[in-house]
């Protein structure tokens, strides 16, 4: 191997390469390399060298065509041959000798092929000449320094524009002698450097420049044709930056591309004030910028100010259309696309001139983002003078290429400008028309602006068995009902009817008119056969062409043995704008169609709660926004089939199950709330009816632990005996005998392991067991008071009380719960019985207003709703210390523990009474209205009334205000009642035993609007009178109630409501009328057998009315 080139392996590396060993070494060496060479090439490590890879010695050459031949042993004789001397470059200073072209290079061409070059032969370079007498002299291999010397300035001639510098006449002229020799003439254009993309004129080197930059460009430079300063960048594309010098190509395709750059959308401006620029830098503005760089913006509405201007002119329309466009936007700034101009034009006359003259009448709309800025335009455009006006025109009518008239007459009509959002602008659907006077009217709504037009079909009620004509709501119905009935309406089809329950659509009669009685015409009743039985029953095949009556199931179907129906229970909750009816059938529907069963094998129960807090999204023809909580069951026909049908409710999606609902829903007549319509769901576990789990044990007996799964279940496989301990006594007659619990309960659980109660287990505190009653148990029964059959008064102990208020949230279905919930509570922390504790409660629905949101509460999958549950109890002890110790008991209760053991959803709280208050029935705590006084030692008198407590007080002589008081409330006429007393207390400070009220109440059946059990909503007129203690006290309060803002007293009524348990609605309606104080004789009523005294009535009637005002 001759040449070292890397060997081709895929495992040696490229650097491993083949021996350069010489062929002519001794007999070992040639014997070692032929060994070597043996054992490579036999490996297949080696490849032959090729001539191409081989470099030819001096004078010869590669053969051609032999580039990819093996070098061979000799690679010289293979792969070269002689070159000529007509391939060889000769030195410098040096030429090809005549006649040896073909002759052999050999080993030294320049011997063989060249011959010495002489002086007279060389060309001097700029700035130099020949040197006198040289010619015949050889160049030598510098030919500049042996042939040549440098040329001086005097004999350079300057070119024009410049002169010969002084003092360089004898300076050599170097490769730049006007440079070297000449000063620039700084007045000629030789001076003047020309910008890019322009270049010198022609022979211009010598003209005057002139005395500006500006000047000089003009004289001394031209546009250079061959650089990008002399292209047009097409629409849509800018020059380049820093591109005028640049050479922009040879076609106007290469131009385009060394010259411009694309326009961005973020570079356009013209959008329309109702679009907006697309401004991300990146889009290009293309062809049609408008299209690409402009979308709509959805949160303007343009609004136009529109006109007519009238003018004479020497112009064409076009040029008169141009003038008045740009003349608009010059005086309004803003743009040529937010504005719209057609214009008609008449010949006014003929004239020997370039135009005609004609009038033109220019109808125009401009367009602002705004009212405000509409009005605006508007104002600018009526302020506008003729001779402004006229003036502007004129300029505009030059610059389009017309000529403006001596006297063009503008004259300018324009229309008001109507704002987008009041009734003006508003599009009243067919059949509907504008309200007479409210096109000022804001904001703009169908049934603000508009109201049904009675010439208008949409105001004709089809007869039965007509329909209203498509499209037809807003044709003349003519002056009859005949006509209207031609003009609006016309024959229904069965297909269109929809047959009452009980009942279905005769197929055959689908196309048919429905005449007068469609449900006769078009409907035949339901049959047995057209009925589906539910899971676990049959059709009753006797019965099949029997008409269905009032209970189809009953009717048709009979029980099947063969299948036992497996039920999938669960709850569901969501919040919806529909009725509770509405949503259960949308529940209902949902379910059956998602997992494909009969309706008669889905049951639904729906409990609904109006969210007060979303009382704003109320939907016309609903109750409002409600909290629904659905509970169901869909029944299978075995086992398989239920927890299939539980799979697919468990993996129903919320996106899903929400879809599916407001389908439902708005097919029913609702609609999901879209704010916090959110769907939850909570499914029980599939029973196998078959397995333990289903199976009922016998009295006495439960299911053993671990075997709910186990199938074949029978009492033996699946029951054992359940302990006392399991067992809970019936709660109104006996109780756990402690000593059986481990006890097994047999087949008669409360013999075993309860015991009745026995008389001296339940008289409450004050009270004792009646002798001989002791042992004998409580008869409970609807004719015997355990009370009194077992005890009777204790005269040894008085009942001290402890005396409280709670409140708190509570989800129930039930006010008894909650009840019941906090009587537990109160037993066992104070460790009293059942009827030594007083306990009222009072619940009202429950209002968000700003805490919690019920949305984050997990509530229980039951039927129930969200109650404020307000509670007054007395707690009673045999003494006070026992009382202290209870007091003591209940103020130490941490608000977690309550709220825990209650089940509460909000905070408790709750607050007591010092121990030991007076009877709230006796005197002692009772109030005497004016007028009256406590009598005196009637402190513990019961029951405390006004004739009991209380006897006449000479001392004060009650002067009364009265006064009438109307509000629409959603509460009963007690609630009402009760929130103007409270109100009034409130507000003037005075006792309540000093107020009187009555109310009547008109039911608002129009305001659809009820809340939980009350009545609904109501227009109450409260007629009351406020007793004062003297008339100084009376002015006072009369006064106040006088001067009550209608706000103020809404909100102090509204909460007075709330705490009543009704509420005030949106639209109170307060109003309030004050009947001066009775302070002047003609309020005074004389004794009989006297009369007001002649001109009395207006005097003070002072302390002694009679005197003053009666004879």
């Amino acid at each position: 191997c001759r040449a070292a080139i890397p060997i081709n392996s895929d495992w040696l590396k490229p650097n491993c390469c083949r021996a350069a060993i010489p062929i002519n070494s001794d007999t070992k060496a040639r014997r070692t390399m032929r060994t070597l060479l043996s054992l490579v090439l036999g490996m297949g490590l080696c490849e032959a060298a090729l001539c191409k890879e081989h470099s030819c010695a001096a004078g010869t050459k590669q053969i051609a065509g032999k580039e990819d031949t093996d070098q061979g042993n000799d690679a010289a004789a293979t792969c070269c041959e002689a070159a000529k001397c007509s391939e060889h470059t000769c030195a410098t200073g040096t030429k090809p000798k005549d006649g040896v072209s073909d002759t052999d290079q050999t080993a030294d061409p320049a011997a063989v092929c060249c011959v010495a070059a002489k002086c007279s032969e060389h060309t001097c370079a700029t700035g130099t000449k020949l040197k006198d007498g040289v010619s015949d002299t050889d160049q030598t291999a510098d030919p500049a320094a042996v042939c040549c010397v440098d040329k001086k300035c005097q004999d350079y001639s300057c070119p024009t524009g410049y002169g010969a510098t002084t003092g360089q006449e004898q300076a050599a002229q170097t490769t730049d002698p006007t440079t070297a020799c000449c000063t620039v003439d700084a007045t000629k254009c030789a001076s003047h450097s020309c910008a890019a993309g322009t270049k010198a004129k022609d022979a211009s080197a010598g003209t005057d420049k002139g005395a500006t930059d500006a000047e000089a460009a003009t004289n001394c430079c031209e546009v250079d044709a061959t650089k990008c300063a002399s292209h047009s960048c097409a629409a849509g594309t800018k020059a380049k930056d820093n591109s005028a010098g640049t050479d922009k190509g040879a076609t106007d395709a290469e131009a385009a591309t060394n010259c411009c750059d694309a326009l961005t959308c973020a570079e356009y401006e013209d959008c329309k004030v109702t679009e907006k620029t697309i401004d991300d830098g990146s889009t290009a503005q293309g062809s049609t910028p408008a299209t690409t760089c402009c979308q709509v913006d959805s949160t303007v509405t343009a609004v136009a100010v529109e006109g007519t201007a009238i003018f004479v002119a020497d112009a064409t329309m076009e040029q008169a259309r141009t003038a008045v466009h740009m003349m608009l936007a010059e005086l309004l700034s803003v743009k040529t696309v937010d504005i719209t101009v057609t214009v008609n034009s008449a010949a006014k006359t003929t004239r020997a001139r370039r135009l005609d003259v004609f009038t033109h009448t220019a109808t125009f709309a401009v367009h602002f983002a705004d009212f405000t800025k509409a009005t605006a335009g508007h104002t600018a455009l009526t302020d506008l003078t003729k001779d402004a006006a006229e003036t502007s025109l004129k300029t505009q009518l030059v610059a389009a290429g017309g000529k403006d008239s001596e006297d063009p007459t503008w004259t300018l009509t324009l229309q008001a400008v109507v704002d987008p959002d009041s009734c003006a602008a508003f599009n009243c659907a067919a059949g509907y028309t504008m309200k007479d006077g409210e096109g000022a009217t804001k904001p703009a709504t169908a049934e603000a602006c508009c109201v049904v037009d009675d010439t208008k079909c949409l105001s004709h009620n089809c007869a039965v068995g007509t329909k209203a004509k498509a499209e037809a709501a807003g044709t003349d119905k003519g002056a009859t009902d005949a006509e209207a009935a031609t003009n609006c309406c016309e024959a229904a089809k069965c297909s269109e009817h929809t047959c009452a329950a009980g009942t279905k659509a005769i197929t055959s009669k689908a196309g048919e008119d429905q005449t007068a009685d469609p449900a006769a015409n078009c409907c035949e009743a339901l049959k047995c056969v057209d009925y589906m039985c539910a899971v676990g029953s049959k059709a009753k095949t006797s019965e099949a062409d029997k008409e269905l009556d009032s209970n189809p199931a009953a009717l048709c179907c009979e029980d099947d043995p063969a299948v036992t129906p497996v039920p999938v229970t669960g709850a569901a909750t969501f919040v919806a704008h529909a009725t509770t009816e509405q949503a259960q059938s949308a529940v209902h529907e949902m379910l059956a169609a998602l997992l494909s069963v009969n309706t008669v094998d889905v049951t639904v129960t729906v409990a609904s709660e109006e969210k007060m807090a979303a009382a704003a999204r109320r939907l016309n023809g609903h109750g409002g926004v409600f909290t629904h909580t659905a509970e169901f069951s869909v029944y299978f026909a075995d086992f398989t089939k239920a927890q299939d049908g539980h799979k697919a409710l468990s993996d129903l999606t919320k996106a899903d199950a929400e879809a599916a609902l407001d389908t439902q829903l708005k097919a029913a007549g609702g609609r999901l709330d879209a704010t916090d319509g959110a769907w939850t769901l909570n499914l029980q576990a599939v029973v196998d009816p078959e397995s333990c789990a289903a199976f009922t044990c016998p009295v006495g007996q439960r299911t053993k632990d671990g075997q709910e799964a186990t199938k074949g279940a029978d009492a033996e496989t699946c029951c054992e005996a359940a302990k006392c301990s399991e067992h809970i006594c019936a709660i109104w007659n006996a109780t756990a005998i402690d000593a059986k619990k481990d006890e097994d309960q047999t087949a008669d659980p409360e013999g075993v392991c309860c015991e009745v109660w026995k008389c001296k287990d339940i008289c409450a505190v004050g009270a004792k067991p009646t002798a001989g009653q002791e042992e004998k148990g409580v008869i409970w029964d609807s004719d015997t008071n355990p009370m009194a059959w077992c005890c009777e008064d204790d005269p040894a102990v008085s009942p001290v009380p402890v005396r409280g208020n709670a409140s708190f949230v509570y989800y129930t279905s039930s006010h008894w719960y909650a009840y019941e919930a906090i009587h537990e509570m109160l037993m066992e922390l104070t460790s009293v019985l059942y009827d030594d504790i007083e306990l009222s409660t009072d619940s009202r629905m429950w209002t968000w207003t700003g805490g919690t949101d019920s949305r984050e509460w997990a509530l229980p999958s039951v039927s129930g709703a969200v109650y404020t549950i307000t509670a007054e109890f007395f707690v009673y002890f045999a003494d006070l210390t026992k009382a202290e110790a209870g007091h003591k008991a209940l103020a130490g209760l941490a608000k977690t523990d309550a709220e825990a053991f209650l089940g509460t959803l909000e905070a408790w709280t709750m607050t007591l009474e010092a121990v030991g208050l007076a009877d709230e029935s006796s005197c002692e705590v009772f109030t005497c209205p004016l007028g009256r006084r406590m009598k005196q030692g009637v402190e513990a008198t019961e029951p405390s009334t006004v004739a009991a407590c209380c006897e006449d007080d000479p001392a004060v002589t009650p002067v009364p205000v009265t006064g009438t008081a109307t509000f629409v409330a959603n509460a009963t006429v007690e609630q009402a009642v009760t929130a103007v007393h409270e109100m009034l207390a409130e507000l003037l400070t005075a006792n309540k035993v000093d107020i009187t009220v009555t109310v009547t109440s008109v039911d608002d059946t129009w305001f659809i609007c009820r809340l939980g059990d009350t009545q609904g909503v109501f227009s109450s007129t409260a007629e009351f009178t406020v007793h004062f203690a003297d008339v100084a006290s009376a002015t006072a309060g009369q006064k106040k109630l006088a001067g009550l803002a209608k706000a103020v007293a809404e909100a102090s009524l509204g909460k007075q409501l709330e705490a009543a348990g009704g509420r005030s609605v949106t639209d109170a309606k307060w109003t309030l009328t004050v009947v001066d104080p009775p302070l002047s004789c003609a309020a005074f009523t004389c004794p009989v057998g006297q009369e007001t005294k002649a001109n009395a009535a207006a005097t003070a009637q002072g302390a002694t009315p009679a005197t003053t005002c009666c004879e």
